[in-house]
């Protein structure tokens, strides 16, 4: 076992976020790890975090991929040296790591690690950039017999960043799907896909010009065209020591034994220029009743 990972008080806990009263800070905040996917992997909770190369309970000396037991703070896992912006999905016994070579400068692939038992891997490389194309971010969900991921480009057709989809049958082989972009006019990244009755939910980071400033936003789509901007907008906007910013949000629901179904929301605060931690917030019910809250109405075709 590697270590454990730091987690300090920053003074946020119980503070509720400004547009979902039922979104309640943990009070909770590491510097050892960056992105990250919470997941349920045989009936433990566990947080996949892009691990800093300094965190104690890194062994590379260098970045890399660990999985956390949430329950205890310990590592249980480490692999993928050199790997950064990972982000996970579970699939009955398996568990797939999504991650890039390099760093937050971009990459020419995006590669997938999987196991069954956290501790043989697989490596498939399972998108490569197109001419011009660098990589960053990626997330996966599964929607109706097809897994699709959303993944962050910076090209020359858009602004950075732009988030462009693939889609999937096996999690291994994966085709880009045409025609399907969004944020072409502006900055949009960091994404997290979900998909609930036939209906994709993204949250996103939207950078809130001409100010240096971040915040989460949501959108959803039934065809990944056309998208519908939630009109509670912004789903995570910093407060205090959270500084200006709340990024590299992921999500999951999980049930509590005490308090049933809740959702758990993982995100970065910090400046995005020199320093930066993890935290979470839960919201109190199912992930469905989480994305209500922020859609008054039904899904409907019309775009932002």
């Amino acid at each position: 076992m590697a270590g454990r990972v730091h987690y300090v008080d920053n003074g946020m806990k119980g503070r509720p976020f400004r547009t979902n009263p039922k979104l309640i800070r943990s009070g909770l905040a590491s510097d050892e790890f960056g992105e990250m996917t919470p997941v349920l992997f045989r009936n433990r909770l566990c947080l996949l975090g892009s691990a800093n190369a300094r965190a104690e309970a890194n062994p590379c000396g260098n970045r890399c991929l660990w999985v956390e037991d949430v329950a205890t703070g310990n590592v249980i896992s480490t692999f993928a040296e050199g790997y950064g912006l990972g982000s996970a999905f579970v699939d009955g016994n398996t568990f797939y790591a999504f991650a890039i070579p390099n760093d937050s400068r971009g990459a020419q692939r995006i590669d997938c690690f999987k196991t069954t038992d956290l501790h043989s891997w697989e490596c498939h490389t399972v998108l490569e950039a197109l001419k011009g194309e660098e990589l960053f971010n990626e997330s996966v969900c599964a929607a109706d017999g097809r897994y699709v991921m959303a993944y962050e480009s910076r090209d020359a057709y858009y602004p950075p960043f732009t988030i462009y989809f693939a889609e999937s049958t096996d999690l291994v082989a994966w085709r880009r799907i045409p025609g399907c972009v969004y944020g072409t006019d502006r900055y949009t990244a960091c994404p997290t896909i979900r998909y609930v009755r036939g209906t994709y939910y993204m949250l996103y980071l939207e950078h809130l010009k001409p100010r240096w400033w971040f915040e989460t936003f949501l959108t959803r789509s039934r065809d990944l065209v056309h998208w519908e901007q939630s009109p509670r907008n912004p789903v995570l906007d910093p407060e205090g020591v959270e500084d200006i910013n709340t990024s590299d949000v992921d999500i999951m629901e999980y049930s509590d034994r005490h308090r049933g179904p809740c959702v758990r929301v993982y995100y970065a605060t910090g400046d995005q220029r020199t320093w930066g931690t993890v935290t979470w917030a839960e919201f109190e019910g199912t992930l469905e009743q989480f994305f209500n809250w922020y859609y008054p109405r039904q899904p409907s075709h019309g775009s932002v």
